[in-house]
């Protein structure tokens, strides 16, 4: 599964910002060298490089799980956010309300 997030990593790993070469989805990765965002992308490569039949790879397919992994990240960044505004939320109503 492609890495979409860099704190997927740790926080001082080198990390690269990639484009996959066969669906052009943008990935984290951690070597230079990576072409690809997933295996599957590389074996449909290679099957194109070695002239083989392609399998059909819808552009829904290729992004579920990438949207999937995304969506995750997201709903926890949406409950870290929403903690952190209902905190302060609270300190200011304790500002403006000394006892």
């Amino acid at each position: 599964m492609p890495k979409l997030d860099r704190s997927e990593f740790k926080h001082n790993a080198k990390v690269f910002e990639k484009t996959c070469l066969w669906c052009g989805t943008v990935y984290f990765a951690s070597r230079s060298t990576a072409k690809y965002c997933s295996s599957t992308c590389r074996g449909y490569a290679n099957q194109a490089k070695n002239g083989e039949e392609t399998v059909p790879y819808e552009e829904t397919d290729k992004m579920i799980s990438a949207l999937l992994s995304e969506n995750a990240h997201l709903k926890g960044l949406l409950q870290r956010y929403t903690i952190e505004n209902e905190e302060l939320r609270r300190l200011i109503a304790e500002a403006h309300n000394p006892l």
